[in-house]
């Protein structure tokens, strides 16, 4: 079979997917390590039999709604490939606007905080971008901190330290000197997992996922904890739900504690990010 007939045989398996024809060539790439358009390249070429074999095996773990990150072990985040795995969430566009957003209201840091790293995406960025500053990492999830240790030792990210704690029990209070903290915490109610799409539901954990009854429990006793961490002006950034963002903000507006409360809105123009400084 041809590279051609293989992507459209595996395009009609994966046709309940939202992008089956995306999905069958970034298969098929994976396994062949090449970049998209050398898929193109060589639409005419022969693939071995012991390929396809692999090939189709994938597009059956596909077509069963597994994520695809899990099936390649990879996810692109911000222009680089990390590993992914299913001990941690799986890194979405809108936490690569967290992270950019992030990433343009610090300036020059020394002390940055990432709460909840999960696969530690975010955390191994940050720590690429700042490499005079030392990056630490939380989260209560062995399995979750296994794949981020795996990334920062993949990009050499020796200004990272990776913590295993619940949100930031493990720093003494009043320490004062973070520059930035910033957050994607479980914010999914707890009715409502049940209703996600399987990638979601079943590929993520549910510990990343589950915010308790309104989804805020995390995120509402990080934005209580954050203000005896960071100096004065440093700045907290949340990903949050649309829903939730005026719940949110509102809460950090009415704490005395902090001040500048933004809300922005994401690539597909909905409420996502809430930061604030503390005062």
């Amino acid at each position: 079979m041809i590279v051609l007939d293989a992507c459209r045989w595996a395009e009609k398996e994966l046709a309940d997917l939202e992008s089956p024809r995306l999905e069958a060539e970034l298969l098929l790439c994976d396994l062949m390590n090449w970049k998209r358009h050398e898929l193109y390249l060589n639409h005419e070429c022969e693939v071995h039999e012991s390929c396809l074999d692999k090939y189709r095996e994938r597009v059956r773990r596909r077509k069963n709604r597994e994520p695809l990150q899990h099936i390649t072990g990879r996810v692109d985040f911000l222009g680089r490939s990390f590993i992914a795995g299913p001990g941690a969430l799986i890194a979405r566009p809108e936490t690569e606007f967290l992270t950019e957003l992030f990433i343009k209201e610090l300036s020059e840091p020394k002390y940055i905080l990432d709460v909840g790293t999960g696969s530690g995406v975010i955390a191994v960025s940050l720590a690429l971008a700042y490499p005079a500053a030392l990056v630490i990492g939380t989260d209560i999830s062995r399995e979750a901190l296994i794949i981020s240790r795996g990334n920062k030792e993949l990009f050499r990210a020796r200004n990272l330290i990776l913590v295993r704690t619940d949100l930031v029990e493990a720093f003494r209070q009043g320490a004062g000197i973070i520059d930035g903290i910033i957050a994607n915490l479980p914010y999914i109610p707890s009715a409502q997992i049940h209703d996600l799409e399987p990638e979601v539901r079943d590929g993520d954990p549910l510990i990343a996922l589950d915010g308790g009854a309104d989804g805020l429990e995390l995120i509402l006793s990080l934005t209580a904890s954050a203000p005896a961490l960071l100096r004065k002006g440093g700045i907290l950034a949340l990903e949050l739900d649309r829903e939730q963002v005026e719940t949110v903000s509102e809460t950090l507006e009415k704490n005395p504690l902090w001040r500048d409360v933004n809300v922005f809105n994401d690539h597909t123009c909905r409420p996502r990010v809430v930061t604030a400084r503390s005062t």
